[in-house]
């Protein structure tokens, strides 16, 4: 939570213009290292997204690395399901901000609060991510910490959904550097630590291996696809001790520790059995046996999508009417 003295600067921001571009017309959202204001660009009338880091966080290195992070791949990766970045400054006291894609919507954490979703909208929304994950993928960009709460489910009639908040990324260092206006460069370095939300994380993650690579997203995707489906999490520990050792732990260590079959662990829900052995595959312990990359994914996701939409399909006959 962001402190007293970070909220009262963030509403003492509210209609200042940053470096005689961006107006701050509202003050949207409140995190533990950044206010996000709704803001007008001057010179086009359009609405964006400017993202101010607290001044107590540009005390901690790590915390500018993050910000910076999430800047680099914003920038780089340009498509429609990850919420672009325009620029990364620093105001005349050093104060960094973002400068970002405006958005409305909800996250997905409370879409799946609400309850089990649909076999078919759940395909769409995981082949979205999974769209995004191979985009950021082709850059050398692994997230890292793909969770519902990192996913927005955008208003309007087609349900888009763009994956944000890149700052815990993995970034291809040689490649991405940014300079600001004073004409100074920077890159970023990539700690050997333990990164991402231990409720989405890959086995190898967890167990601090430095191989990590992009199936530990696509591993991620996998459970936040179980839990759209079941309403649940895939697995039943609560601590989040017990929960990490159900992820790091291998078949041949915890025979009982993969997930059960989805209508198990939520009896009455009917998954289609392609659906779900999309899933399964997503949440293998061992990366090399779960799919090769997102491109995969999507290949696998359309024949499931594909046999669902099929006029002489039974598979949702008994699922539950509460599905969404």
């Amino acid at each position: 939570q962001a402190s007293s003295a970070a909220r009262e600067r963030a509403m003492a921001l509210i209609g200042r213009t940053l470096l005689h571009r961006y107006r701050l017309e509202e003050l949207v959202a409140m995190g533990g290292i950044a206010a996000v204001f709704k803001a007008t660009k001057l010179a086009t009338g359009e609405h964006v997204a400017v993202k101010v880091l607290h001044p107590d966080a540009e005390e901690l290195p790590e915390l500018i690395e993050r910000f910076e992070r999430e800047a680099i791949a914003g920038r780089h990766i340009f498509h429609p399901n990850v919420a672009a970045v325009y620029e990364i400054n620093q105001l005349d006291d050093g104060a960094w901000f973002m400068v970002m894609e405006f958005i409305r919507g909800i996250t997905l954490r409370k879409l799946i609060d609400q309850g089990p979703i649909s076999p078919p909208r759940a395909a769409n929304i995981a082949r979205q991510i999974a769209t995004a994950l191979n985009a950021a993928h082709d850059f050398g960009i692994v997230h890292r910490d793909v969770k519902p709460l990192n996913i927005m489910v955008l208003d309007g009639p087609e349900e888009r959904v763009q994956l944000i908040d890149f700052g815990l990324a993995k970034v291809p260092i040689e490649q991405f550097s940014f300079t600001t206006d004073d004409g100074s460069r920077r890159s970023l370095t990539n700690a050997g630590v333990l990164l991402g939300t231990v409720a989405y994380m890959a086995p190898e993650a967890a167990l601090g291996m430095r191989s990590v690579d992009r199936r530990a997203d696509l591993y991620a995707l996998g459970v936040i696809l179980y839990e759209m489906l079941a309403g649940k999490h895939p697995f039943t520990a609560v601590e989040p001790s017990a929960l990490f050792a159900q992820h790091r732990s291998t078949p041949a260590q915890h025979r009982s520790t993969p997930p059960p079959p989805i209508a198990e662990r939520t009896p009455g829900i009917v998954v289609p059995p392609a659906l779900e052995a999309v899933v399964m595959r997503l949440l293998a312990k061992d990366p090399d046996h779960r799919f090769p990359h997102a491109r995969a994914v999507l290949v696998a996701l359309d024949a499931a999508i594909q046999r669902m939409s099929a006029p002489d399909t039974s598979l949702a006959i008994g699922a539950p009417t509460s599905l969404r």
